[in-house]
């Protein structure tokens, strides 16, 4: 069924004013126990329940049929065995549904007699005009909707992105790794077998969507590879679409045929038509992430030209070769920027790319290498090292021993409390310039006694923070609130509770100060990594550093590939 305003075909599917749930259950053993469950609690349209053995389902009316129940129906998710979904879909012509989701399994993935039941209750969906979500998948979500219509409970966020898995099982992942990482959907579509509704058109109706900034794909095969190409290559033009496609062997085309049904294809064929329709491959459901990530807040490199910069020297020789791998070209530093490290950075320094201080204190100088970088019209992007995220650092020296505190500021308790109050009063003003001077002082006066810094070149630095800190968009972020916990606690002499974490809140945003400024300013892509590997959640501002300098890279990699696909059409 070729669309013809994909937009309205598919707007009961995911803005539907009411769901029915066929083999909706009061068995907690039962798919229709979760299934129905899942959109009772959350859906706020309404909704039937559709059981014929219960007079109610988890306090709700049941109705023997869909055509028992009295109001119209937009949406039905149908769990019932696979030999009655053809009598199910048939009352859903009789009642005019718009759209159903066939979680039920047993179908084109098990040969041909289930392909020639799919075949037959495609049929009966196409006489009504219904337009169909699997068979055999695990279900989707609209955030407009608030439409959990999930097989199971499963935690998902509203957010910029939008996913469609064929493999409800990688995608469940996906989205679960997307929720510890603090990002979200649009829509997510576990979309099976594709009897009807195909990948393309589920990515055509994305990319017409606004709000979703980037779509991920996980492909086992495709129905009309040129239908695909022609479709997608109308959304990538405008944005991304990133493609986990499995498949490259031959044993896992034949895992693919026996878990959705699809031909997985020649490898390089899939690979040919993903460059002709703009779509960007990657090899893990990890990178499908990173990379989406990424294009949230990274503007697109102008050229393949990169530094590297590193707080150790085991960290940039990784880099390098993940950097030259990728196609990535790790430039000789221009005679006028090794002058000036020459000048900051001790004679040890590696006096190259990547840039490496070996192992100098002096945090600030590394600090302000990437704009020094970033000035040169030679270099298009650069790698951060090692203070992607301040958590990770504190993570890995905390310990019971304080490196700092109160009594380092040799100063009357009383004289601090009043301080406290004092820049209260400032914060509370809302005068950007004393702010700004406040948080200069501050930075000075913590700094100073850990950091081997002279004091000229910190209260310059300090001046960087504080101005980056003092923007609009800082500002408005919970940055401000979190100092002013302090200043309180400080004034009212518990400067006990003043933890760990309480320190990270209000060191955690230098970082994204200094990112967004030099993004802001030089509009070049800076890609951070931490010390350790593990899951860093994005920040406020919406960067996502990464654990090691494979993902880094590849990340890169990816956006000078889209940007490199845009500039040839």
């Amino acid at each position: 069924m070729e669309s013809v305003n994909i937009v309205d075909e598919l707007r009961p599917l995911f803005n539907p004013t009411s769901v029915a749930v066929v083999g909706a259950s009061n068995n907690s053993t039962k798919w229709g126990y979760t299934t129905f469950s899942n959109l009772a609690n959350q859906y706020k349209g309404m909704i039937y329940a559709v059981n014929n053995r219960e007079s109610e389902v988890q306090g709700h009316q049941a109705y023997t049929t869909l055509t028992d129940i009295p109001g119209n129906v937009d949406l039905a998710v149908i769990v019932v065995p696979a030999e009655i979904v053809a009598e199910v879909v048939t009352d859903c012509v009789s009642k005019r549904v718009k759209a159903a989701v066939i979680i039920s399994a047993g179908f084109a993935e098990t040969g041909s007699k289930g392909k020639a039941m799919q075949d037959e209750v495609l049929k009966i969906a196409q006489k009504g005009g219904i337009r169909l979500v699997g068979p055999n998948c695990m279900g989707m979500w609209s955030a407009p909707a608030n439409l959990p219509a999930f097989m199971f409970p499963m935690k998902i966020e509203k957010g910029p992105l939008a996913l469609i898995s064929q493999g409800g099982n990688i995608g469940s992942a996906i989205v679960a790794d997307s929720t510890a990482r603090g990002i979200g959907y649009q829509q997510y579509v576990s979309c099976g077998c594709t009897a009807d509704i195909q990948i393309e058109d589920y990515i055509e109706y994305a990319g017409l969507d606004d709000s979703v900034k980037v779509i991920l794909v996980y492909i086992e095969g495709l129905n009309d590879g040129a239908r695909f190409v022609e479709k997608v290559s109308a959304i990538t033009r405008k944005k991304p679409v990133i493609v986990v496609k499995p498949g490259r062997t031959d044993a896992a085309a034949r895992a693919i045929s026996s878990h959705s049904g699809a031909l997985s294809g020649t490898d390089s064929v899939y690979e040919a038509a993903f460059k002709k329709a703009g779509v960007l491959r990657v090899d893990t459901s990890t990178e499908l992430l990173d990379v989406a990530i990424a294009f949230l807040r990274q503007p697109l490199p102008k050229g393949r030209n990169l530094v590297v910069t590193t707080p150790g020297g085991s960290y940039g020789v990784m880099a390098a070769d993940a950097c030259a791998l990728r196609g990535l070209n790790m430039i000789d530093l221009p005679d006028r920027v090794m002058a000036e490290f020459n000048t900051m950075f001790p004679p040890r320094w590696s006096h190259g790319n990547p840039v490496d201080p070996a192992g100098d204190r002096d945090v600030v100088q590394y600090m302000k290498a990437p704009e020094i970088l970033l000035k040169c019209d030679e270099v298009d992007a650069l790698i951060f090292m090692g203070f992607g995220s301040f958590s990770g650092i504190t993570s890995v020296f905390a310990s019971g021993d304080k490196s700092w505190s109160f009594d380092d500021l040799k100063m009357d308790v009383t004289e601090i409390e009043k301080l406290a109050l004092s820049a209260l009063q400032i914060l509370d003003s809302g005068d950007k310039i004393q702010i700004k001077g406040l948080l200069q002082s501050i930075l000075n006066i913590t700094l100073g006694p850990v950091l081997a810094t002279k004091a000229e070149e910190l209260d310059s630095f300090a001046d960087v923070i504080s101005t980056a800190l003092t923007t609009e968009k800082m500002m408005e972020r919970s940055f401000f609130i979190n100092l002013r916990q302090v200043f309180r606690l400080i004034a009212n002499g518990q400067t006990g509770e003043i933890n760990m974490d309480t320190v990270v809140s209000l060191v955690e945003p230098i970082i994204d100060a200094l990112l967004e400024k030099w993004i802001d300013d030089y509009g070049k892509p800076v890609i951070t990594t931490t010390f350790t590997e593990g899951t860093v959640k994005i920040s406020e501002a919406g960067f996502s550093p990464y654990p090691n300098s494979e993902r880094a890279a590849t990340v890169l990699a990816k956006l000078l590939e889209y940007a490199e696909y845009l500039d040839r059409q």
